[in-house]
């Protein structure tokens, strides 16, 4: 797998890094005031046509420090049943997008992948960790293209990544040349249960954390979409997962 540059979009790509040794704690998150003003790079021309944003879009309220690679893991939900213009309710993921806010000139390797849902029962969905990806990873380095704000980066998936049935964004960050908890994510004002979740086997092993729940925040993360035909995926029940969220 190779890694693309980004700013606000894919430029030019470049060799993975290796891995740099797991970190042992991780601090609570710590907030940051943001400035005034949209984030850079969203666009506020509405959606045509076919097309939705699934998972948490924002807009941002908060920015904080969170992001501890290596092998730093986010999953967001995304949700078919939210827009409901697709027949059959499916949707070609095409992009993710993912908001950070950057207070240092720095990069970062991340990579993008889609991944299948699990029922946790209660109506709560995990990401099944278990389970082979259903659209394969992307790598990009992600830099600062703007300091002191919330900036939207966008992150392409791979072709004909169609769902019909929830499943979870994963963004994973590897060793850049941030620092640590550099850079910070853009959230939302409020957040809810079995939206998102992090793991980092450096710090928490095989389990996984709902972000709201344990902190009462979420990052702004979310998939472009588009109708599509539907692929059949194999749905995978709680059973030997259930140890492994907390």
């Amino acid at each position: 797998m190779q890694l693309r540059s980004v700013g606000l979009s894919a430029l030019i790509a470049i060799p993975l890094a290796g891995a740099a040794p797991a970190f042992a704690t991780k601090s609570d998150p710590a907030p940051w005031t943001l400035p005034a003003g949209p984030a850079v790079g969203v666009s506020t021309d509405a959606l045509a046509g076919d097309a939705c944003n699934l998972g948490v879009p924002g807009p941002a309220a908060i920015a904080f420090a969170y992001i501890l690679p290596p092998d730093d893991a986010y999953y967001t939900l995304i949700s078919p049943a939210a827009c409901a213009v697709c027949l059959a309710g499916a949707h070609q993921l095409t992009a993710a997008h993912v908001q950070l806010y950057f207070n240092a000139t720095c990069e970062i390797p991340v990579t993008v992948s889609i991944v299948p849902a699990t029922d946790l029962g209660g109506g709560c969905l995990a990401p099944d960790l278990l389970a082979a990806p259903i659209c394969d990873p992307v790598g990009y380095m992600v830099s600062a293209s703007a300091l002191n704000r919330c900036v939207d980066y966008t992150l392409p998936l791979t072709p004909a990544c169609c769902v019909s049935v929830p499943a979870f964004v994963k963004i994973e960050f590897d060793r850049g040349t941030c620092p640590s908890y550099k850079p910070g994510f853009c959230g939302p004002g409020g957040c809810s249960d079995c939206m998102q979740y992090n793991a980092n086997p450096g710090v928490t092993g095989a389990h996984v954390g709902d972000l709201c729940d344990m902190h009462g925040l979420v990052g702004i993360m979310y998939v472009e979409s588009t109708c599509c035909t539907p692929t059949s995926t194999l749905p995978r029940t709680w059973g030997k997962l259930k140890s492994l969220y907390r």
